[in-house]
């Protein structure tokens, strides 16, 4: 959860390059509120149930049964996309966003 907050500081710094956050996990929604509602994030927080986005974007491993954290980043102008695991991606917010930058 720390995490996600840390990223939320950078939250506008993101939008105003014209990227939206989501978080995406398995959990559920009422897990989800309780979180938003703890930590009174700015972005949304999306539920993965079957857990098609993680196992697509590669965050989940379903033969080893293990999530990754991470982020993707699509460029809304060009399409472009990177795709990184990243345990700390709070922590490293200021690398993420010089990369959405650069995308």
């Amino acid at each position: 959860m720390s995490q996600l907050v840390e990223l939320d500081e950078v939250a506008e710094e993101i939008e105003d390059l014209g990227y939206t956050i989501y978080g995406i996990s398995p959990s559920t929604p009422q897990e989800h509120s309780d979180v938003i509602e703890q930590t009174n994030l700015s972005f949304e927080l999306l539920q993965d149930a079957n857990y098609d986005v993680g196992a697509d974007h590669g965050f989940i491993d379903l033969d080893e049964g293990l999530i990754f954290r991470g982020y993707t980043a699509v460029n809304p102008e060009t399409g472009q996309q990177v795709t990184e695991i990243d345990y700390l991606v709070g922590e490293n917010k200021e690398e993420i966003l010089a990369i959405l930058e650069d995308l």
